[in-house]
């Protein structure tokens, strides 16, 4: 209840702290000396030290890379690992993108993402060290700044800091996040022969499913486009969206006009085009914790006659790479392709019954009366950047998700609940 009273005083400071952080449009920019992200990115950095050092904590940052406030006392530590850099505003928004109250919300980019949640955990650790609670470990509080961008913050961070005993990214959904599904981004390339096409392509990044496909070829003395529109969603979800490419493929199978390529067309709709959990080509994998293997058919593009086609596949967090990559490669590479992974990042999973996930998952519960499991998801978070992090919050079940879209916001009665919850979830691990 002490922690609770503490929060509940602060409020308007929650509220004032927020808008503080959000006042800066953190886009990653230029490099400078001892700004890895440039100065934007910088200057939010700089301006989360200072306000925790005016709530009496230790700070620090390592080289512009990621800032840390510090609490406790302890060799070892349990870390908060959150992020200051944001996606660029883009137009459209009606609220003011740079920080707005408006009824109970506050607007901006990163009210959700991510200034907003590490706000509500700094104002969690106000009141634990209020409350004078004691505690074995110490409690870190990390700033990221390149989240958005794939950037080496935390990478950076680990080769003068050594890893956390216990923590969480507020940089996600509740409850928590036991399970995240390993990513493979895998690129089948094929130089065409005979063939009439001018140009063809389709989507614009490999994680979203493509909601526009096109070829333009010649017939005769004639130049002729067909093009398909589909629906967009996340890669990780494909069912949720209409995939362009597939049906261009389809077309193009079977119209006569590409003949030619035939068999080469063939091959990549029959396995990449007629279902989305990869079972055409054998990798059809499924566990318990994580559920199927997700196959999103993201890119492709002619380039001087080379076809190259990008796939995004989410496997299942018991399954090895090689055991999906190995059948995929010997599959394309019996039919002429060259095959080459592009990019991997590995699973993530800790059992429901790990100390770990029981602390979060109880604290959560008590405070929410939410008596739902442990989440697996498709997608990858902020955790897999130290080891002994998952992600916990800040979407709250059945609030609306606005992550990188125009109006970003968040309630503040959502922040008010993901600091008590959180600062519950810091003692929880630290004692």
């Amino acid at each position: 209840m002490e922690l609770r009273k503490i929060i509940e005083s602060n409020k308007d400071r929650l509220i004032e702290d927020v808008l503080k952080l959000v006042s800066f449009e953190s886009v990653k920019g230029e490099e400078k000396e001892g700004m890895p992200q440039g100065e934007a990115v910088h200057e939010a950095l700089k301006a989360a030290l200072e306000m925790a050092e005016g709530y009496g904590f230790k700070t620090f940052h390592v080289d512009g890379h990621a800032g840390v406030v510090e609490y406790g006392d302890g060799e070892d530590y349990v870390a908060v690992l959150g992020h200051l850099d944001v996606v660029p505003v883009g137009d459209g928004w009606t609220k003011n993108p740079l920080g707005e109250v408006h009824g109970d919300r506050i607007y901006g980019r990163g009210t959700m993402d991510d200034k907003g949640p590490m706000v509500s955990a700094l104002h969690g650790l106000i009141a634990i060290k209020e409350a004078g609670i004691p505690l074995k470990h110490k409690i870190r509080l990390i700033f990221g700044t390149s989240e958005e961008t794939g950037g080496p913050d935390i990478e950076e961070y680990l080769k003068k800091e050594k890893q956390p005993v216990a923590g969480f990214t507020p940089d996600a959904d509740f409850p928590a996040i036991h399970a995240e599904m390993g990513i493979l981004v895998i690129r089948l390339s094929k130089k065409l022969e005979n063939h009439s096409i001018l140009s063809l392509e389709g989507g614009q990044a490999v994680n979203m499913v493509p909601d526009a496909a096109k070829v333009t070829y010649r017939k005769g003395d004639e130049e002729k486009t067909i093009a398909f529109e589909g629906v967009s969603a996340h890669g990780s979800t494909p069912h949720k969206g209409k995939n362009a490419i597939s049906m261009l493929l389809s077309h193009m199978v079977q119209n006569e006009d590409f003949q030619s390529l035939k068999d080469t067309l063939s091959v990549l709709e029959y396995n990449l085009a007629k279902d989305l959990d990869g079972k055409a080509m054998g990798v059809d994998f499924k566990d318990e914790p994580s559920g199927k293997l997700v196959l999103n058919l993201g890119k492709i593009k002619l380039t001087e006659d080379t076809l190259d086609t990008y796939i995004n596949i989410r496997y299942p967090v018991t399954i090895k790479e090689k055991e999906v990559t190995e059948r995929i490669r010997e599959l394309f590479e019996k039919e002429g392709f060259t095959f080459d992974v592009t990019a991997h990042d590995g699973p993530l999973y800790f059992p429901k019954d790990t100390p770990l996930i029981e602390k979060l998952m109880g604290v959560y519960t008590k405070e929410t009366g939410d008596e739902r499991e442990a989440l697996a998801i498709g997608g990858g978070t902020y955790a897999k950047m130290m080891k002994n992090i998952v992600a916990f919050g800040p979407l709250l079940p059945g609030r609306e998700d606005t992550l990188h879209q125009l109006d970003e916001y968040i309630l503040i009665e959502d922040l008010m609940t993901c600091a008590r919850i959180y600062a519950n979830a810091m003692v929880e691990l630290a004692k």
